[in-house]
């Protein structure tokens, strides 16, 4: 939060200083709730460095945001004097700005839960300070029950004691929740210094438009009527994703130098808006442009994620233009999947939150698109925490890894769904990341130390160990980042993009949706100038950025693993492209699908038997009665379940592995008796694995007459057949229709 420290700006913590370090000395665990603007993220860590904590040990403060945790540390350094990176440093993915000097360090959670990997007692810290608690990342509530099992521990055993102080820091929280949780621990509230804020409701959005939304549109054309009728005051617009927040802001762009402003804007105090687009993965200087004021005349409109609504704070905002709605990860575990969606309403705590933004200087107003009777009937109280919507995957593998066997019976603030941890358990054995009893095996202790899911690390090693990792690093990298294809809505570049993407696939062979991925990454690393490449072959440049940094991470752990002794290694023969396909068999063949008897769609084989398609994008769309078995990254749910970034594999590549996903000891697995049991699979279930399963649920000795028929298709010569009919329906396409 980029908050000013001057006479006219004493913040409303500067008032509590002596309080709150007493109260920091007196207890072990302390809860903050400091409204928006009240100085809390930028100056209680100083008080506690002036107060001498800094003497025993860094004073760690946690973001679950990059840009939070860089833009903080940035404003720190800047109000204590000091170069960023030394007194003053943060730590993010790829970027480690600290040093020996260190006394405050930001982070993001993630990088925190990291450090407890290697370092249980988090010895080099004297205090962390969890900031944002309100927001309830699935990385942060894993804090929480770390450090509620560090304090157990050392009630125990009190030779083990270090004195760790903890403080749950928020601009909204249900403290008495979180103080129960640390043992009754005290509660300290700082007012907020808020200038009224109207609401607007403008009528825009109503109940029956939840699951079709179009409030892009309709937040473009209430920005513009900011700007040419209310008086001076920068505009904040939330949306949901990066790909709609460029949309709008192109359009927005294209509104605003049609504008004649002598004639159209009721003062002329404003000539100009300066557009400003903000999400996560954007890069931090572009990112930091947010915070600079504008030039006399000029008002800044900022169209921003939610990253806007409580981790910054941006001066000079007076108008809110509220979508009410929110980017969310949802998860099944009756499924086993997992996707993201931009059109989740908003909680009514969170939209409270996004119009005090318009409140920090001066009395403002909230734009809010939707109507009341939205707001009371679709908006939920609160969101649900995401360690209730998500994979947990990763997160039952890091606590395993930390000697936390009973995942089950962990200290969660909010526990999951037993069903959800079961799932999780699954997904770990099959990955051979943890044995039969739910240990953690030497394979799982290599995939834990990638920042990937288990299933994508395991092809990384997989690949290494068949020689294909030039192949795969890349594939792994781009899997890492939001969509890179950019898919405008309609009009000539709509035609454009499909064209550019259809040669990129082309380039790749047309028959793997996985190497179009590699072809992007090689054309754009060995461009001159790989923005103007991305720009005409429309691919999102920032997102292969990311992916080329990721690369270099990967590669980097990879190498380091090579070098020891207990590194997986196998022999296979086969051309690369299989060798790159049998790798994805091994993180992947828990998303393997086999097609219908009949029509275009596919059965999920990980006795779930979900019907799913081949998304409309993949380069094998239209080559269904083609295929037999395919393995997918991920499945979108839209008017069908799509399953997005497929390619083909053979039966004889997972016929071992099959089995493995219907022999389960849940209880072994799990380290304790279960509270309810996985659901029995249906009639139509067991129907779907009989040509896979024969008695018991184990392996039959030889596969079903019809298996063996689908085992011999989806070899190299069907695929370059595929091939073949791919490049005639390109050319069939390219021709003009008479």
């Amino acid at each position: 939060m980029a908050e000013r420290k001057s006479g006219a700006w004493r913040l409303p913590i500067h008032d509590f200083q002596d309080d709150i370090v007493a109260n920091v000395r007196r207890s072990q665990a302390l809860v903050v709730v400091g409204y928006t603007g009240s100085g809390k993220t930028t100056q209680l860590p100083q008080f506690l460095h002036k107060a001498g904590f800094s003497k025993n040990g860094l004073i760690g403060v946690t973001q679950p945001r990059r840009m939070a945790a860089l833009s903080v540390a940035a404003r720190v350094a800047q109000e204590m004097k000091c170069t960023l990176g030394r007194k003053v440093g943060y730590q993010v993915r790829f970027d480690d700005c600290t040093s020996q000097e260190t006394q405050i360090k930001y982070m993001t959670d993630g990088c925190l839960l990291r450090e407890f990997l290697d370092d249980r007692e988090l010895s080099r810290y004297s205090v962390i300070i969890l900031d944002e608690a309100h927001e309830r990342s699935l990385d942060t509530d894993i804090l929480f029950g770390l450090m509620k099992e560090k304090f157990l521990r050392e009630e125990e055993d009190s030779s083990r004691r270090h004195q760790l102080k903890v403080v749950v820091m928020s601009a909204t929280l249900d403290s008495s929740k979180f103080s129960q949780f640390f043992n009754n621990c005290p509660v300290f509230e700082i007012p907020g210094k808020l200038f009224p804020v109207k609401d607007v409701y403008c009528n825009m959005i109503k109940p029956e438009d939840v699951k079709n939304p179009s409030y892009c549109s309709q937040a473009v054309r209430v920005v513009m009527d900011i700007h040419t009728d209310q008086p001076q005051g920068d505009i904040l617009v939330f949306l949901t994703g990066q790909a709609e927040i460029e949309k709008t802001c192109d359009i927005l762009y294209k509104k605003s130098e049609e504008l004649d402003y002598r004639k159209t804007c009721v003062t002329l105090d404003v000539t100009s808006l300066l557009i400003l687009p903000v999400y996560g993965s954007m890069p931090t200087e572009q990112q930091q442009r947010i915070f600079s004021p504008a030039d006399l005349g000029v008002r800044k409109c900022i169209v921003a994620t939610n990253i806007a609504g409580t981790s910054l704070t941006i001066d000079g905002i007076r108008y809110v233009v509220d979508s009410g709605f929110v980017k969310q990860l949802s998860y099944n575990p009756r499924t086993g999947r997992g996707h993201s969606s931009g059109g989740y309403p908003l909680s009514r705590s969170e939209a409270i939150q996004r119009a005090g933004r318009a409140g920090r200087t001066a009395p403002g107003r909230c734009y809010r698109l939707y109507n009341r009777e939205f707001y009371d009937q679709c908006m939920p109280e609160d969101m649900l925490p995401e360690i209730q919507r998500t994979s947990l995957t990763s997160v039952v593998l890091s606590l395993k890894s930390m000697g936390i066997h009973n995942v089950l019976r962990f200290h969660y603030l909010d526990p999951p769904e037993e069903r959800m941890l079961l799932e999780a358990l699954k997904q770990l054995f099959y990955f051979d990341a943890i044995d039969r009893s739910g240990r953690v095996t030497p394979l799982g202790r290599l995939l834990v130390q990638y920042p990937l899911p288990p299933g994508l690390a395991r092809t990384v090693i997989s690949s290494s160990s068949l020689g294909c990792q030039d192949l795969l690093l890349p594939i792994a990298a781009m899997l890492s980042v939001e969509n890179v294809f950019i898919r405008p809505g309609e009009g000539k570049k709509q035609v454009e993009a499909q064209q550019s993407h259809q040669r990129l696939a082309h380039l790749a062979g047309g028959t793997n949706d996985f190497t179009t991925l590699l072809t992007v990454f090689q054309k754009c690393k060995e461009s001159d100038s790989p923005a103007r490449w991305c720009r005409e072959n429309y691919i999102h440049w920032r997102g292969v950025k990311m992916a080329l940094s990721i690369h270099q991470q990967l590669q980097g752990i990879l190498d380091k693993q090579t070098q020891t002794a207990d590194f997986p290694r196998q022999k296979l023969e086969g051309s690369p492209s299989e060798l790159l396909r049998r790798a994805l068999c091994d993180g992947f063949f828990n998303h393997i699908a086999r097609r219908s008897a009949t029509g275009r769609s596919f059965r999920t084989m990980d006795g779930h038997a979900s019907t799913v398609f081949i998304h409309p994008s993949s380069v094998l769309f239209g080559e269904e009665a083609q295929l037999d078995w395919v393995i997918f990254h991920e499945v979108v749910w839209t008017s069908k379940v799509y399953m997005r970034t497929v390619c083909p594999v053979r039966y004889s590549w997972v016929q071992d592995l099959l089995p493995k996903l219907h022999q389960l000891d849940l209880s072994s697995l799990s380290g304790c008796q279960l509270i309810a049991d996985e659901p029995t699979p249906t009639a139509q279930d067991q129907d779907v694995h009989k040509p896979l399963l024969g008695g018991q649920g184990r392996a039959s000795s030889s596969p079903s007459p019809d298996v063996s028929k689908l085992a011999k298709r989806n070899d190299d010569s069907s695929i370059s057949e595929a091939r073949l009919r791919y490049l005639q329906r390109k050319e069939a396409r390219g021709k003009p229709r008479r």
